[in-house]
């Protein structure tokens, strides 16, 4: 029912914003992905995969954003992204075991801006809202004593949506920048509502968890159609 509220929200705010003065723009940034693990049966983790060793890793997120102004103050900001998201299982028992899990998303998030202005044509921006995401496709690395091992399979690489994990996520996405004219440099952080079932076996690993996907990211966007600076210089 969740999900479902959280993907009307997104139609609904984007629906709204063909009638207001929407301004299109583009959005790229930097990722640090992690997740939070619980195991699902209440086993010890050294059954379960090991999440006391889950550390982040780098990611990526690009996407198309519609910046839809209501007053001076508020915005609302809905978009859409393709976003890496993923975490590393860094083991090391009797051999060091090293796997990296990357797993891509599409995403729709819907933020509520709060523009506080500071100086001429300089605002300290807030935002807040929630994010749906379809899971694409998935792949680890598995590194066994610093290098892969040559029967680790392609079956064993990929990680299949809607098997292995679960093929839906959602979550809630929280930050804060500063925008000076048509750009904004944000950090954010989006933290995963949904329990992310994740199952994968092989190669003396179990993982049957539950997890909740978590993102630290910096992002620039451009904002077109914004009034630029120096158009009144070149008139």
């Amino acid at each position: 029912m969740l999900k479902k509220s959280i993907l009307l929200i997104a139609v609904i705010a984007i629906a709204g914003s063909v009638s207001a003065q929407v301004r299109p723009g583009i959005k790229v940034g930097y990722n640090l992905v992690g997740v939070i693990a619980e195991d699902n049966y209440g086993r010890p983790s050294s059954e379960s995969g090991y999440p006391d060793n889950f550390k982040m890793k780098s990611g990526f997120q690009g996407g198309l954003i519609a910046d839809c102004p209501i007053n001076d103050f508020l915005a609302i900001q809905p978009g859409v992204r393709f976003a890496m998201l993923g975490f590393i299982d860094d083991h090391k028992p009797n051999q060091h075991h090293l796997r990296k899990f990357s797993l891509y998303y599409l995403q729709v998030p819907v933020y509520a801006q709060y523009r506080l202005n500071v100086a001429e044509e300089t605002n300290v921006v807030f935002q807040a809202g929630p994010y749906a995401g379809l899971g694409l496709f998935g792949r680890q690395v598995f590194i066994q004593n610093g290098k892969s091992p040559d029967n680790f399979s392609d079956d064993l690489k990929k990680m299949n949506f809607g098997s292995e994990i679960q093929l839906f996520d959602y979550g809630i996405g929280v930050g804060a920048g500063i925008e000076f004219f048509r750009f904004q440099l944000m950090v954010s952080y989006d933290f995963g509502l949904n329990k992310v079932d994740f199952e994968k076996k092989g190669r003396g690993f179990v993982y049957d968890l539950g997890m909740h996907n978590q993102c630290l990211s910096v992002t620039f966007a451009v904002i077109f159609g914004r009034r630029d600076p120096l158009q009144n210089q070149r008139d």
